[in-house]
């Protein structure tokens, strides 16, 4: 199972419906939740940061692949405007970008990647 844990909430509509076509995607092959301001428990904590690791998206779906195998609720942490104070409890720190994204965008961004993570394992042509 895959949850993402999020700081603050989407309210423009675009946003939301992005994270609903994604999320809708991802379900037919993983579990996923989203989770607004909450504590979430999970076995492998992924923090996002500019600073953290960058992955190229075949990269991403290797690691994601091996996080499914071993693990079985895997959370992504996104951040507000300010980001993490700390991320001592991070198993992973994730970079999307060295660029500085607003976290509502970062939340579909996330769900892409996990979706085209989820095709290039699948061999499903999307990705492409």
């Amino acid at each position: 199972m895959l949850k993402i844990v999020c700081s603050g909430k989407l309210k423009e509509k675009f946003y939301k419906d992005a994270v609903e076509e994604y999320k809708k995607r991802i379900n037919k092959f993983v579990k996923i939740e989203i989770f607004e301001d909450k504590v979430v428990d999970c076995d492998y904590k992924i923090y996002l940061d500019e600073k953290g690791k960058e992955m190229t998206s075949f990269e991403f779906a290797r690691f994601l692949k091996n996080l499914l195998l071993n693990y079985k609720k895997i959370g992504f942490y996104i951040g507000g405007w300010e980001g993490f104070k700390e991320m001592e409890d991070a198993d992973f720190i994730l970079s999307l970008s060295k660029m500085t994204f607003p976290y509502q965008l970062c939340r579909v961004i996330l769900l892409e990647q996990i979706y085209r993570a989820i095709t290039i394992i699948k061999g499903i042509s999307y990705h492409k």
